[in-house]
């Protein structure tokens, strides 16, 4: 019985958690290429077909990441999401009022997923 909880206890983490390939992302390369970051930006508005780097998946992820403020990110992840959140605020704001608009219309989230972002 306790290897069988041991066993399940070992899973969980992968369970409740998004998979480690997105600690991967360099979020300064994608914030920093303007064209990377519009790509980005048009596939999670629907404006562009998704062909960056995992673009399709986040893409199916925001919903959830938004919902739940990154309760799933690794420590790389949640980093590289607030940079990247950040610069859309920064440099897009008015592509981050559309993203708002999507992602969170009935603003249920906005508070808990703004302090994430503003967390250190």
């Amino acid at each position: 019985m306790q290897l069988v909880y041991v066993t399940i206890l070992a899973f969980i983490p992968a369970i409740f958690s998004y998979d480690e390939k997105y600690d991967k992302l360099d979020a300064d390369k994608i914030v920093a290429d303007k064209a990377l970051f519009t790509s980005y930006i048009d596939c999670f508005l629907d404006r562009q077909p998704c062909t960056a780097e995992y673009a399709t998946e986040f893409k199916e992820l925001l919903p959830e990441v938004i919902r739940e403020a990154c309760a799933k990110c690794s420590e790389k992840q949640k980093k590289s999401l607030r940079k990247i959140v950040n610069a859309l605020y920064e440099k897009r704001p008015d592509d981050a009022i559309k993203f708002q608009e999507k992602y969170d219309p009935k603003r249920e989230y906005e508070a808990d997923f703004a302090a994430f972002v503003a967390a250190e």
